[in-house]
């Protein structure tokens, strides 16, 4: 399967549009739409990128299989896919991957809080 394919299922499998992909790429939605088509080859910087962001090998966007893109290779357990989830978890997991460190360390300490705090309650 060719990359701009793949990079169409990874981004539909994980419930976000071209825009919310392009913008965190720093892209406009028009150039990360011509990738999708195949108009344009993504530079390996940019796969990068991607893997990063999707949490996936960057193999993924190569592999000649098409395995989901949460596997449970990735997190021991059984897939989770974001389209899946409720648009407010889902606004959450996309703060989350375009927020800088210092924002990410805050949402990671309420998530700890939280987890404290319903501890105690048992």
């Amino acid at each position: 399967m060719e990359t701009y394919i793949k990079l169409k299922l990874i981004r539909l499998d994980n419930g976000l549009t071209q825009e919310d992909v392009a913008k965190w790429l720093g892209i406009t939605r028009s150039a990360y739409c011509s990738y999708e088509i195949g108009r344009r080859k993504m530079s390996i910087q940019m796969l990068e990128k991607l893997a990063n962001f999707y949490h996936v090998p960057i193999g993924r966007f190569f592999d000649a299989n098409t395995q989901a893109v949460n596997d449970s290779e990735h997190y021991g357990e059984e897939p989770i896919y974001i389209s899946s989830l409720s648009g407010d978890e889902r606004k959450i997991v996309f703060t989350y991957r375009l927020s800088g460190d210092k924002k990410r360390g805050d949402i990671m300490k309420a998530v700890d809080e939280k987890e404290d705090n319903d501890d105690g309650k048992e």
